[in-house]
């Protein structure tokens, strides 16, 4: 009772700015004129409730809560970048009990330095780790569920420093490549840990090759699309591939609230040898900061 009533908080929250959402943004305005801002808050929440319901039905809830950051600030001699994402939520089924839907802390910062309007030589370094505990489910002989936690905050943990160079044409589209340093944190779970060594790895160093390539635009005020394609190529070969593609289409269908339809494609070798799937289609408040 007590998550549902912060939920409802920060709705109500919401939608006492909504005056200011309405104008493009509740701090619009406020900063420096070299400085540009993408930032958009919001509270998804689903429920359906089931009580002697005579066709087939189960009893569910979902909350989700994100934080989308784009922030830039741009002068003569380098433009400096900071993404933030951060995405919580979790579903309740009947019969199942709860759930993680979804859980990432994000962090990318990048420092452009303008050798050409279009070509710039960077630096940049990125954390990325979760906040709740995961869990894998099974079942006992007796048919019991049995819950073991398999990750968790800081565990893991990835923290990578970047140089390279970057084409940006223009603030709709740009490509990075350059040499990263992928570092990974696992202190009890075994994401750092070399299977081929009797000793406990806590901390894996990877050296490599990265690229990232983004893509955005706005096909009108309501309705924008943007994708995000990143790959990092471990030095030990071309088996040792990474890859995150995440696509995202946002429409404003009222001043408070906003519909998203994303798809996502993940690879890591060490987490599973096949390619992983995510889509998702939400409703829900969104709260415009810039």
């Amino acid at each position: 009772m007590k998550l549902k009533s912060a939920i409802l908080a920060c709705a109500a929250a919401c939608a006492f700015a909504a005056p200011a959402m309405a104008e493009g943004g509740m701090f619009e305005g406020a900063l420096p004129e070299n400085w540009t801002a993408d930032v958009v808050a919001g509270v998804k929440y689903t429920r359906m409730q089931f009580n002697n319901w005579a066709n087939d039905g189960t009893s569910s809830y979902t909350w989700l809560i994100t934080y989308d950051a784009d922030v830039q600030g741009k002068w003569k001699v380098a433009n400096w970048r900071n993404l933030v994402d951060i995405d919580l939520g979790q579903t309740w089924t009947d019969g199942l009990g709860k759930r993680k839907s979804s859980d990432r802390l994000f962090w990318e910062s990048m420092l452009d330095f303008n050798m050409t309007e279009q070509i710039k030589p960077y630096i940049g370094n990125r954390f990325e780790t979760q906040m709740m505990a995961g869990y894998k489910y099974s079942e006992d002989e007796n048919g019991d569920e049995v819950k073991t936690a398999v990750s968790s905050f800081m565990d893991p943990a990835y923290e990578t420093q970047v140089a390279g160079i970057a084409y940006i044409p223009n603030d709709n589209f740009s490509q990075r490549i350059g040499f990263a340093n992928r570092m990974t944190i696992s202190n009890g779970y075994g994401f750092a840990d070399d299977p081929d060594t009797d000793k406990f790895e806590k901390f894996k160093d990877e050296p490599g090759i990265e690229s990232i390539t983004e893509f955005k635009y706005s096909f009108s005020e309501i309705m924008t699309f943007k994708t995000r394609l990143w790959a990092f190529c471990n030095f030990k070969g071309v088996d040792e591939i990474d890859g995150l593609w995440e696509n995202l289409l946002s429409v404003a269908i009222a001043p408070l609230f906003e519909l998203q339809v994303g798809l996502d494609m993940a690879y890591d070798k060490d987490l599973d040898e096949d390619a992983q799937l995510k889509n998702m289609v939400l409703v829900g408040i969104t709260w415009r900061w810039f």
